[in-house]
């Protein structure tokens, strides 16, 4: 039996999904949420069994877990209790007898000297997995293009023509939310054959420069790299608009970006979990246009 933690959340949704076109029988799947009597009621998922499974309610993990043999636990949110609850997780995985684990993780979690706020509790969540004896699989994610959605970054800096930072060179390998979900179902499902424990999920560099130039193409207005000193990324992004708390989370990452920290080598695994090239960061922009154009 196949399992997804999640399930009513932006990855585990898409993660559900690519699993039930991945399985030959859909009965085998399992959806786990804190939610199920509002998923479950959702039409598109009529054939889907939803079990209640809340980290920070141990009690209910269980039966959730049970009979499952391949569990994707996507990693909760950022908080300061989110270590204790993938440590929950784990624990009861390994009491109901999990066979193989596949945990969500970012780019460089487990580097020494790691910097990036997000990749603190990733790592010793992985630290967690190397401990607990269960066959696992940690795929590490780079950031996905939709953040510069979210934010309102991408519609903002289209808007007035300037992308501030001062991230230099630094590159991101960007990869959609919807490439690490199915890259995440095929290795819970066994579709491909996974080449080592730890993986990297990442798109081809960019500076944002480039991602200037993808702004321009995909809209037909000009936008242009402005470069700004740290002290000066989140006031610049409020000027444009971003609201404040994302002006300052995204803002953060500025230097680390600088310094490389999501810059990742192109060794085809991406391709190799895919089975096909991640979306290009260009095209994932021309898919979005309407949301980059200013009302």
């Amino acid at each position: 039996m196949f399992a997804v933690t999640g399930a009513s959340g932006r990855l585990g949704r898409l993660a559900l999904g690519a699993v039930l076109d991945l399985v030959a029988d859909r009965g085998e799947v399992v959806a786990l949420t804190r939610n199920p009597g509002v998923v479950a009621a959702t039409p598109d998922r009529p054939e889907v069994r939803f079990r209640e499974a809340d980290f920070a309610r141990p009690d209910t993990l269980p039966r959730a877990f049970a009979g499952v043999r391949r569990l994707l636990l996507v990693s909760t949110e950022r908080s300061p209790d989110r270590l204790r609850l993938h440590a929950a997780a784990i624990e009861a995985a390994v009491a109901a007898g999990v066979e193989h684990l596949v945990y969500t993780s970012v780019v460089r979690a487990a580097d020494p000297g790691n910097p990036v706020p997000e990749a603190r509790d990733h790592g010793r969540t992985e630290e967690l997995l190397a401990d607990s004896g269960l066959g696992h699989t940690v795929l590490r994610f780079n950031v996905w293009p939709q953040m510069l959605l979210l934010t309102g970054l991408a519609r903002l800096a289209v808007g007035a023509g300037e992308l501030p930072s001062s991230a230099a060179d630094g590159r991101v390998g960007y990869i959609s939310r919807e490439d690490t979900a199915w890259a995440a179902a095929r290795v819970l499902t066994g579709a491909v054959e996974v080449p080592g424990t730890v993986l990297d999920v990442t798109g081809p560099g960019l500076t944002d420069a480039e991602v200037a130039a993808a702004l321009t193409g995909a809209t037909g207005r000009p936008v242009r790299h402005r470069p700004v000193a740290d002290a000066e990324v989140a006031p610049a992004l409020i000027a444009l608009g971003v609201p404040e708390p994302l002006a300052r989370a995204w803002g953060e990452n500025d230097p680390f970006r600088r310094a490389g920290w999501f810059d990742i080598p192109d060794d085809g695994t991406t391709h190799r979990l895919l089975g096909r090239a991640p979306v290009a960061l260009a095209d994932f922009l021309a898919a979005h246009r309407a949301e980059l154009l200013p009302g």
